[in-house]
């Protein structure tokens, strides 16, 4: 059976937002499409790459990129199909969101979505996984973003293709894959003192 789509374009749902998503409290960059809850982007791919790039243009390029199109008061509760009702989501944002007819109640949860903090979510799931403690996120962060790991990383990881088409990426380096790997980096080398140098920890962790 042929499902007829019915839903405005995303650039249309884009072209009527883009003049009332501050009234929500939400801002978007209009030449670098992503997420409008969490913020995830997909790239430069879908990016605007000139300043002086005309109106269509931009339209065109919220069409491409590969949001969802999330209403925010389901039709089964009487929602409708007009612009004004849907909301431009990745895959994660749209199976999280809230399922009301109170819109307040689903922005309320849309401003406080954070791909990073998701991210960042993800990737303690994962070390716990690997039986590692929060005591030492912070030591596997570094080596995750240090030039030695990714360096000895090339050739021992491959991209996982989703198995839902809903996916928000074709393919993706999985947190588990990225982890896993530092886990096993960190216990070939964690013996050496090097690795607790200073001079080895990548600049954005001193700091710290």
């Amino acid at each position: 059976m042929h499902f007829k789509d019915d839903l405005p374009s995303k650039s249309q749902i884009f072209d009527y937002w883009k003049d009332h998503l501050d009234q929500v409290g939400f801002l978007i960059d209009w030449g670098s499409p992503a997420c409008w809850a969490c913020g995830f982007h997909y790239g430069t791919k879908y990016d605007v790459k000139r300043p002086d790039v005309g109106w269509d243009k931009i339209l065109q390029c919220w069409n491409n990129i590969p949001l969802q199109r999330c209403h925010i008061t389901p039709r089964s509760l009487g929602g409708t199909d007009h612009a004004s009702n849907l909301f431009l989501m990745c895959r994660e944002c749209h199976d999280l969101t809230p399922n009301t007819n109170i819109p307040e109640i689903f922005f309320e949860w849309a401003r406080r979505q954070n791909s990073d903090a998701r991210e960042f979510s993800k990737i303690l799931v994962a070390l716990e996984s690997f039986g590692i403690g929060t005591a030492a996120v912070e030591d596997f962060l570094w080596v995750m973003v240090s030039e030695e790991f990714r360096s000895w990383m090339r050739g021992k990881f491959g991209l996982h293709r989703p198995q839902s088409k809903y996916a928000p990426i074709s393919s993706r380096l999985t947190t588990a894959t990225t982890v896993g790997l530092a886990v096993h980096y960190w216990r070939i080398h964690m013996t050496s003192p090097k690795w607790y140098s200073t001079k080895t920890r990548p600049k954005k962790w001193l700091a710290a």
